[in-house]
């Protein structure tokens, strides 16, 4: 079984990274970095794959993560993936917090996850109404 949840978004992998930035825009979390994995790949002169990882997060509430578990560190800030699926399609994965922090930390986990969960669903609808309307930017 795996411990990813995958979100499928019916727009580009670039409607979605730019959804899922307003979204942390929005919400006035601390973007980190925006990962473009095929760009990195095919630079390096591997395959490049349409992927992209986004790190991002709130210090405070990594603070309190880590008033309880210094070793939690290694977990945060969060991240959210998008894979491109060719043909207008990607595909946004969230790795649960819980399967991280494990059960005696599950009320922060959970808290966590609800927020990446809210991320993906928001970017979701945002990537499939504006690439409808043709008005998505790339990341």
């Amino acid at each position: 079984m795996s411990p990813y949840e995958h979100v499928e978004v019916e727009a580009t992998g670039n409607a979605v990274v730019a959804a899922l930035r307003e979204g942390l825009r929005s919400r006035g979390l601390t973007e980190y970095a925006v990962v473009d994995h095929g760009h990195d790949m095919a630079a390096a002169g591997a395959t490049a794959h349409p992927a992209w990882t986004l790190v991002f997060g709130n210090p405070a509430a990594g603070a309190a993560l880590l008033e309880h578990e210094l070793s939690a560190a290694v977990d945060i800030p969060l991240r959210l993936a998008v894979i491109g699926r060719g043909a207008g399609r990607s595909t946004i994965v969230i790795r649960p917090m819980g399967t991280l922090l494990g059960e005696e930390h599950a009320d922060l986990a959970d808290r966590f996850t609800a927020v990446l969960r809210a991320l993906a669903d928001e970017a979701r609808a945002d990537a499939e109404r504006d690439e409808g309307c043709g008005s998505a930017s790339p990341p």
